[in-house]
C-alpha cells in the first residue's frame, strides 16, 4: 500500500485524465521542439553545443515548473489551504504547451519561410505566448 503522503501527489495526475493529457501534450511538444530544433540547426549549419546546453536547461526548467504544479495541487488535495483550488498542474501544462507551440512555430518559420505567410500559421502565431529572454 502506498503511503498517503505519496499518493496525494501521485493522485494529482493518476486520477485526472485532463492532467494526463496535459502532461503528455507537454512531453510530446518538448520532444518535437527538440527534434525540429536540432534538425533546423543541422540544416542551417548553426549547431552549437552551447545553444544545446541552454536548450536542455530550458526544458529542464519546464519540467521543474510541472513538478511545482504537482506539488501545489497535491498540497491542496492533502488539506493545505493555499487560498485557491484551481488545478495548478493543468494550468502550468497549458502555459507550457503554448510556449512550446510558439517555439515550434519559430523553428518552422526558420526552416520554411513560406509557412510563415499561411493563414493557419498566422492564426497560431497570434495565440502564441511571447517568451521572455528567447
Amino acid at each position: 500500500m502506498t503511503p498517503i503522503w505519496i499518493d496525494v501527489f501521485v493522485g494529482v495526475i493518476r486520477d485526472n485524465s485532463i492532467a494526463q493529457v496535459a502532461a503528455i501534450s507537454v512531453l510530446l511538444l518538448v520532444l518535437l521542439d527538440w527534434v525540429f530544433g536540432i534538425g533546423n540547426a543541422l540544416a542551417s549549419h548553426s549547431f552549437s553545443s552551447e545553444k544545446m546546453r541552454a536548450g536542455i536547461a530550458h526544458k529542464c526548467s519546464e519540467f521543474g515548473f510541472m513538478l511545482v504544479g504537482i506539488i501545489v495541487d497535491g498540497a491542496a488535495v492533502g488539506g493545505l489551504d493555499l487560498g485557491y483550488s484551481a488545478p495548478v498542474f493543468t494550468a502550468v501544462c497549458i502555459y507550457l504547451c503554448m510556449m512550446e507551440i510558439g517555439s515550434l512555430l519559430e523553428t518552422f518559420s526558420d526552416m520554411n519561410p513560406d509557412l510563415a505567410g499561411s493563414p493557419v500559421f498566422r492564426m497560431l502565431a497570434q495565440n502564441k505566448i511571447d517568451e521572455v529572454d528567447e
